[in-house]
């Protein structure tokens, strides 16, 4: 699968994420080579339920079949982790007086989206208002669930300037809960007013006793947007793309005049940077058609130079590779790029530099005092 830097490889196997039958023409040496690619990039789950849900087992080369089957079981096992986690939180958060929003694969999970089956989750994520955080902190720790163990520096991180809790774990639960009161934290360059997603937040049916909320529509697809394009890892996160992919195309054939509201919104968040990249992104490497209102948009985004340096480098970093290959040099320099942004569009300069310093000189303090105490 090796490529120029910039250019995506031939990612046409994705197809059978929709259609399976396609991946009957697979020969035996293809379908070796990406099932450890799709279980690399955590798609190999959704394979598998893709192609044993269409009844093609007894097509496929016996070898295929048990590894498709061994994946479809460890996902499902997930998912229903998921879903039991899910129910413990709702029951802990029971009587808020507050909506509780699912994010992410959760609300996928919940409207039973094309991209809910096959996931290996290994969080849950929820948003609720600000000032709702002391009590659902307080109602989930009754309820057993415990913060993970945070030095005084990092307890003030979360607490001032991050966008949720420290995350929650769980005695009787395999999943990691992570409580949010904004998609973005509050010092960020890219800043989200909560108020605004939590207007527009929809319910759920049928799911658990406690009514859960998911974001509207045009939020889904900027909240994937915004978290893959502002986040401090791209390797291997081709998954997230292809959730952007099928969230605009399930929500645009559900919701009429999708595309032309979805630019609204994403210019009303502050997120139009984080769309427009990753629609281009959406139909240069995955080759999915774009809606007719976002053509345009995209189209003359690209054309600033600013938006186009950055697409190259996240096409560099996004396209999958080789599971056995070392990433090249442009790989590594577009990943140095991409991280050094993430920082600097994370927080303020000070912010950033004693934060950073703190990550740097903490675990050393750490380790010397352990040495001092083993010489002792």
């Amino acid at each position: 699968m090796s490529r120029p830097v910039g250019r995506w490889p031939d990612l046409s196997w994705l197809q059978a994420l929709a259609q399976p039958e396609s991946a009957l023409a697979w020969t035996l040496a293809e379908w070796d080579h990406r099932v450890r690619v799709a279980r690399r990039l955590r798609l190999l789950g959704r394979l598998a339920e893709s192609v044993l849900g269409a009844g093609l087992a007894d097509r496929l080369p016996q070898p295929v079949v048990h590894a498709l089957q061994a994946e479809a079981h460890l996902a499902r096992a997930r998912c229903q982790a998921l879903l039991w986690c899910r129910e413990s939180a709702g029951q802990a958060l029971e009587g808020l007086d507050a909506p509780l929003v699912l994010l992410k694969g959760a609300a996928y999970m919940a409207q039973r989206l094309p991209n809910a089956a096959g996931r290996m989750p290994s969080d849950l994520d929820i948003l609720v208002p600000a000032e709702a955080l002391p009590e659902a902190r307080r109602r989930l720790m009754d309820a057993g669930w415990q913060e993970v163990e945070l030095d005084e520096h990092d307890q003030r991180y979360y607490r001032e300037w991050s966008h949720e809790l420290p995350p929650m774990r769980h005695p009787l639960h395999a999943i990691e809960l992570d409580v949010h009161h904004n998609i973005l934290p509050p010092v960020a360059r890219d800043r989200v007013d909560a108020a605004v997603l939590l207007q527009a937040a929809r319910p759920v049916a049928d799911v658990d006793a406690v009514p859960w909320w998911v974001l509207g529509p045009e939020d889904q697809v900027l909240h994937c947007a915004a978290h893959l394009i502002n986040d401090s890892e791209h390797r291997d996160r081709l998954r997230d793309l292809v959730d952007l992919q099928v969230l605009m195309a399930a929500h645009g054939a559900a919701e009429p005049g999708f595309g032309a509201r979805l630019v609204t919104r994403a210019r009303q968040l502050g997120l139009h940077d984080a769309l427009v990249l990753c629609a281009a992104l959406v139909a240069e490497g995955l080759k999915a058609p774009l809606d007719p209102a976002l053509q345009p948009v995209v189209r003359q985004a690209m054309a600033q130079r600013r938006l186009a340096t950055l697409q190259r480098r996240f096409a560099t970093v996004l396209a999958p590779r080789d599971p056995e290959a070392e990433p090249g040099l442009g790989v590594r320099l577009a990943e140095t790029a991409l991280l050094v942004r993430h920082h600097w569009r994370r927080m303020p300069l000070p912010l950033l530099v004693r934060h950073t310093w703190h990550k740097v000189w903490a675990p050393r303090r750490a380790a010397a005092a352990e040495a001092d105490t083993g010489d002792a």
